[in-house]
């Protein structure tokens, strides 16, 4: 394939492991397809709380999570990791948010124009980043909402950014990624079995899974990636300090590789028309 044609996928997420737990198993996909996959990490995952003797080898909770990342990276297949440098921003309400260096107080401008430049360097077809809500209601995912959707459209005006020397660029589609909804389904059912609450989960209480359900955007493409599970699993394990949403159930591994062998995603440009999911991101690109 040549370099006109090459098939090329941006995603623009937020933390080490947003890659894995999120939509690892379609970049392994794509990876095997031979599509060029590059992935914006706009924060350095160091706002996570990790056991001190992960800690052993590295300067700080950042340079270990980014090391994950690097490690699953290589798993999955990506061709290049772009990180932005940003502090980990935490859930909504988090000291972290005040840090004059996370995301959460970074100038939309400023990180729009960078993802531009992204966008226009690498000529993608297809961009993927989070839903409005960003999955689960994370400051950063929401901020690389907006941000990544702006910078989708301006990367094809000419007159926004012309300091940057490149050609202007208009990618043909922009998905959101999703949660399965049966997965979310199935983790609050369980949830309440065991008398916990799922409005207030995680070490500071603050996932609430029936906000994610009631959330979530219509699903306009389900990608099969049965295939491709195993190495999901391994590019998620990479992750070591942080806790896998795949496996916090207590679902038998037939079980979870059932509910999650499709990944779901909300086509926002072109406008959906019709019923009719697709089964392929880069269905109906041409060259």
């Amino acid at each position: 394939m040549s370099p006109s044609n090459q098939q090329r996928l941006l995603i623009s997420f937020a933390h080490p492991d947003d890659e894995s737990f999120g939509m690892g198993g379609a970049i392994a996909k794509y990876a095997e397809k031979g599509v060029d996959i590059y992935l914006i990490c706009s924060t350095n995952g160091d706002a996570g709380t990790v056991d001190d003797g992960m800690l052993a080898a590295y300067e700080s909770v950042g340079e270990l999570r980014l090391a994950e990342l690097a490690c699953a990276a290589t798993k999955l297949g990506i061709k290049e990791v772009i990180p932005f440098g940003y502090h980990d921003s935490g859930m909504m309400g988090s000291p972290d948010n005040n840090n004059p260096n996370c995301l959460f107080q970074a100038d939309d401008e400023v990180v729009t124009e960078k993802i531009v430049r992204e966008i226009r360097r690498i000529r993608p077809q297809v961009v993927v980043t989070f839903d409005a809500y960003g999955g689960y209601g994370h400051p950063d995912h929401i901020v690389m909402h907006r941000t990544t959707t702006r910078a989708f459209y301006e990367a094809g005006d000419p007159t926004k950014y012309p300091e940057q020397g490149l050609e202007p660029y208009q990618p043909a589609k922009l998905y959101y990624s999703s949660f399965p909804r049966l997965s979310l389904r199935l983790w609050i059912w369980e949830m309440r079995l065991r008398g916990q609450n799922p409005r207030q989960l995680g070490r500071n209480k603050d996932l609430d899974l029936v906000e994610a359900l009631h959330r979530q955007m219509p699903i306009h493409a389900l990608v099969d990636v049965s295939p491709y599970q195993k190495t999901w699993d391994e590019a998620s394990e990479c992750h070591a300090s942080q806790q896998n949403p795949r496996r916090t159930t207590g679902l038998s591994d037939r079980v979870r590789r059932l509910i999650y062998r499709k990944q779901e995603f909300t086509r926002a440009y072109p406008a959906p028309n019709g019923r009719r999911k697709e089964r392929d991101l880069f269905e109906g690109i041409s060259g």
